[in-house]
């Protein structure tokens, strides 16, 4: 008897509470990103590039120092680097070469 009146009290309980959550949770119709300052093409790069970091050594492990490098000479040669974490399958890197951007001054 005990347990009819517990599932009783929940049936009625329970759907108000979960349906206010859903009335409360904020709508996001578009996401816009605009850079703080306009892009200036910098570097000798061509294109724009994405894909794993890759090492030809047996364990496969890139070293935070070599990481380092990669990013610095990225950036010299005029990338924007965007680095994402470490899965089973490597780092994924993507490279946006600031020389192939339009710039949009409003």
């Amino acid at each position: 008897m005990r347990i009819l009146i517990c599932a009783f009290c929940f049936l009625l309980i329970a759907p108000p509470l979960l349906d206010s959550q859903e009335k409360n949770k904020p709508k996001i119709s578009s996401v816009t990103v605009l850079p703080s300052d306009p892009v200036v093409p910098s570097g000798d790069c061509k294109s724009s590039t994405a894909g794993y970091l890759e090492d030809s050594r047996p364990p496969k492990a890139i070293s935070d120092g070599e990481l380092g490098k990669f990013v610095s000479k990225s950036l010299h040669d005029g990338y924007i680097v965007s680095i994402y974490p470490a899965t089973k399958t490597g780092i994924f890197v993507t490279m946006q070469c600031t020389n192939t951007m339009t710039s949009v001054t409003p």
